[in-house]
């Protein structure tokens, strides 16, 4: 959503009085949407199975820390993708991106062994560019 996104807090300040960094997110009445839906399937393959007991916590907008995905596409071509396959972003030759951003999409679970996977091997990249010379000092 074009409204989710990173700024810095007008009134909050960090331990060095730099504007702390606020997050603004809201979920897609979409998102809601595709939820129930799953939900629903969820509770129809538990009567299918026969459960004795079955429940659900209520669908609605989030209000903790979320897994945000996505926005950082992985990709060779920098027209329609933020960084390559070494994590390395087009535009910012030393910046790589160690996160959730460079996964398009969420697999099943939660993305944490993932995101951790990605992250050591940028650290192996970022390793063997360092040692050829590639990192900008």
């Amino acid at each position: 959503m074009e409204s989710n996104g990173f700024s810095l807090d007008p009134d909050v300040k960090d331990a060095w009085g730099l504007p702390a960094l606020r997050m603004t997110f809201r979920d897609h009445p979409n998102d809601l949407k595709m939820t129930e839906w799953m939900k629903d399937r969820a509770m129809e393959l538990l009567d299918a199975a026969g459960a004795k007991t079955k429940w659900h916590a209520p669908i609605q907008e989030q209000q903790f820390a979320v897994h945000l995905l996505g926005t950082c596409r992985m990709g060779n071509d920098p027209k329609s993708s933020v960084i390559n396959p070494d994590h390395r972003a087009h535009g910012v030759p030393n910046l790589f991106l160690c996160d959730g951003s460079s996964l398009v999409t969420s697999g099943r679970g939660q993305p944490t062994m993932t995101i951790q996977a990605l992250a050591f091997r940028a650290a192996d990249r970022i390793t063997a560019l360092a040692k050829r010379g590639e990192i900008l000092s």
